[in-house]
C-alpha cells in the first residue's frame, strides 16, 4: 500500500469472449480474481466542448479510480464502478478551471464525486456495450456506450495482468443540471461565448491486476521492516512474525520503516502462493494498525474473498466503503458480493 491507490473504469471490453459454458453463480474467489483496477499513469479521461459554435475546448480529469469485474467467458457478468473527483477538472487555464468547479458548473464542493455504476454489459463484435447510471452534479442518468478493446496480454507470474480499451460517448450538460451561468464569474458571458450543451467524452484506459511476487522487500532508508518480518515468517510462522513486528516497532522504531505497505506486500505474496489463512492473519493485523490508510481494508477483503469467505469479505469491503466512499474497489466488490449473497440464499 504506502499510498497504494485504487484505480479506474470500463475494462469490460476485454471481457468479450464467446460464451463457452452454462452460466452459474460466481464464487467470491472468482469475483475478486476477475477484478482489475484502472492505472491512472497510463490512462486518460478527456472531454471536448465547443465555444462560438466552432472552437474546441479540451480538458481532462486527473483524479479518479475504477474497479472492473471482467469475466472473459461470460461478459454479461462483467461490471464496473468508477469514481471521478469533480475538483480534478483541468483545462490548462486556472481561472477557467476555478469557474468550472464553482456552482455555475460542477459545484464541486457540494457534489465532489462523479460516479458511474454499470448494470449491464453486452458483448458485441470487437468490444462491448456498457450501460449503467452516471451520477454527476447530484443528478443520475442512465447512459449506454460502446467500448472497444485495444490490448489484452496474458498475465504471467511476477507481471501485472493488463487490459486496455477506448470508449467515446456524448453527454448533455443540461441533462445533469450544469447550466453554465456567470454568477461566480461575471466576466463570463454565456450568450456571447455560446458554450455547447453537448460534451464529447473520450476514455483511453489501461487496467491492471497487480502481482506482488516480484516486489522487493526491505528496500529504502531506513529499510522497510517487511524483509525482516518475512524471514521470521518463513522460519517460525505467522504468530512469531507478527510478534517480531510488534517488538521491532516498539524497540527499534528508527531502524525500520513501519508503513502500511510493509505487511500488505507480505499478505499479498502469501495469497499468491496459496497460503490464504496466513495471508488473512497478516492483513487483519495490518488493518488493525493501519485501517485508516486507503487500500488496507480492500486488501484484506480481497484475500478473504480469495479464501471464499464471502461474509467476511463483504463485511470488510463495507467497512472500506463507509470509511472511503470514493473507493471504487470497495463499492464494486460490496455490490457484487451482496448480489452473490442474495443468489446463494435463493
Amino acid at each position: 500500500m504506502d499510498g497504494r491507490v485504487l484505480r479506474r473504469t470500463v475494462v469490460l471490453v476485454a471481457c468479450v469472449a464467446p460464451v463457452a459454458s452454462p452460466v452459474r453463480a460466481q464464487t467470491a474467489a472468482e469475483l475478486v480474481s476477475q477484478r482489475y483496477d484502472v492505472d491512472p499513469m497510463h490512462s486518460t479521461i478527456e472531454f471536448t466542448s465547443t465555444i462560438l459554435g466552432a472552437v474546441h475546448v479540451r480538458g481532462r480529469f486527473t483524479a479518479y479510480n475504477a474497479a472492473i469485474i471482467c469475466d472473459p467467458n461470460h461478459p454479461e457478468r462483467s461490471s464496473v464502478t468508477a469514481v471521478i473527483q469533480a475538483s480534478s477538472i483541468n483545462t490548462d487555464m486556472s481561472f477557467r478551471d476555478d469557474h468550472l468547479r464553482s456552482p455555475d458548473f460542477f459545484d464541486a464542493k457540494q457534489f465532489p464525486m462523479i460516479t458511474f455504476v454499470s448494470d449491464r454489459v453486452a458483448a458485441v463484435p470487437g468490444g462491448a456495450t456498457v450501460s449503467g447510471m452516471l451520477t454527476m452534479h447530484g443528478v443520475a442518468r442512465r447512459v449506454t456506450f460502446p467500448a472497444k478493446m485495444v490490448l489484452s496480454p496474458r498475465a504471467t507470474p511476477g507481471n501485472n495482468g493488463r487490459v486496455a480499451f477506448t470508449a467515446e460517448l456524448k453527454l448533455s450538460r443540461g441533462d445533469f443540471g450544469i447550466a453554465g451561468t456567470n454568477k461566480f464569474n461575471p466576466d463570463y458571458t454565456p450568450l456571447t461565448t455560446m458554450l455547447s450543451d453537448s460534451v464529447d467524452i473520450i476514455l483511453e484506459l489501461t487496467a491492471t491486476r497487480e502481482r506482488y511476487s516480484s516486489h522487493q522487500l526491505g528496500t529504502g532508508s531506513p529499510p522497510g521492516v517487511a524483509d525482516t518480518v518475512n524471514r521470521v515468517l518463513a522460519q517460525r510462522g505467522v504468530a512469531a512474525a507478527l510478534e517480531a513486528f510488534r517488538t521491532l516497532r516498539s524497540t527499534r522504531a528508527a531502524d525500520f520503516r513501519f508503513t502500511a505497505g510493509q505487511l500488505d506486500v507480505i499478505g499479498h505474496q502469501l495469497a499468491e502462493r496459496g497460503s490464504l489463512r496466513d495471508a488473512v492473519q497478516i492483513l487483519q493485523f495490518n488493518a488493525e494498525l493501519f485501517g485508516d490508510t486507503p487500500g488496507v481494508l480492500e486488501s484484506l477483503g480481497e484475500v478473504q474473498a480469495l479464501a471464499n469467505d464471502s461474509n467476511g469479505a463483504l463485511a470488510t469491503y463495507r467497512r472500506a466503503a463507509a470509511k472511503f466512499p470514493d473507493s471504487a474497489a470497495a463499492l464494486e466488490m460490496s455490490r457484487r458480493l451482496e448480489r452473490l449473497s442474495h443468489s446463494t440464499e435463493r
